[in-house]
């Protein structure tokens, strides 16, 4: 029995040479990169995302108007003063509008608040220390669109799929949340 494929991109590791030879993924990195020094986050819309930019959070709530996504997104790492996603696989296909990726990465963050007793800190792959590393999953899909600010491409879509425990409980022992 044949079964229809589609060609596909398949990353195991972080961003290297090989993922910025790729339209998409070199965009990916230098949106997420943007997204953790948070530039723009001062604005109401980014100009990364799509007029239709849709946000879906790991409790499952959909936001449909981008402007509403973008401070949706920003609220989600509000808890955390300092953040970095370190991906480790990703999977990116082409679409008639432009590419959907998904993908898993480690997010690392220091959260707000003084160390409680017992706080351990976690290393990332370049040695650097944060309160937390919450694995998660992303589902993105971007559009190619002629005159977009930053290359051509605009994020249309996440769907983020991520574990609070780690965040929480470090919060909790810090008195920011009971």
């Amino acid at each position: 029995m044949s079964i229809p494929t589609r060609p596909a991109y398949f990353h195991i590791g972080t961003w290297d040479d090989e993922t910025r030879r790729h339209p998409a993924m070199k965009w990916m990195e230098d949106y997420t990169k943007a997204f953790n020094a948070r530039e723009g986050w001062d604005r109401k819309a980014s100009d990364w995302h799509a007029s239709e930019y849709t946000l879906v959070t790991p409790d499952g709530s959909t936001y449909t108007d981008a402007e509403e996504s973008f401070n949706e997104t920003k609220a989600m790492y509000a808890p955390f003063t300092k953040e970095f996603h370190e991906p480790y696989f990703l999977v990116c296909w082409e679409t008639s509008t432009g590419w959907e990726m998904l993908g898993q990465a480690h997010l690392f963050a220091n959260c707000a608040g003084n160390p409680g007793p017992g706080e351990q800190k976690v290393k990332d792959l370049q040695g650097r220390e944060w309160d937390v590393k919450i694995p998660g999953a992303f589902h993105f899909a971007y559009l190619s669109q002629q005159g977009a600010a930053h290359g051509g491409i605009e994020l249309s879509r996440a769907e983020i799929m991520s574990d609070s425990l780690p965040a929480i409980q470090v919060l909790k022992k810090r008195g920011l949340i009971e």
